[in-house]
């Protein structure tokens, strides 16, 4: 079997023709080299450890960023309410400048609890 369009032949047997490529190297390889494993099929046993091992790291560090996912959306939440105070802010000073009907009473209001 031809792999896209070109007669590739095994990485280890330059005589047969490869029926496939490696899910962790890209080399193609033949059906005695074929090594199937849970996560794909491999040119060896080697890719396919390597494979199994890049697949577990990468789901510690999904797990390990899933718990931290609590303290990024605090964060979000903490900037979140800074900002619309600031804005609070922008926004009494502009309407204690300018007479601006609705919001200046709920200036004064606020500047009154405040104490300002």
């Amino acid at each position: 079997m031809a792999l896209g369009g070109i007669g590739s032949t095994c990485i280890n047997h330059r005589s047969i023709e490869a029926v496939g490529r490696c899910k962790q190297c890209g080399k193609p390889f033949c059906g005695a080299c074929k090594v199937t494993g849970p996560t794909g099929v491999f040119c060896s046993e080697e890719c396919k450890v390597k494979h199994e091992n890049f697949i577990d790291r990468a789901q510690k560090l999904d797990a390990k960023r899933g718990s931290l996912g609590l303290k990024a959306k605090l964060r979000k939440l903490v900037s979140t309410i800074v900002f619309i105070l600031v804005l609070a802010l922008v926004v009494g000073v502009i309407a204690s400048l300018f007479e601006i009907p609705v919001l200046s009473d709920w200036v004064l209001r606020v500047r009154g609890i405040v104490g300002m």
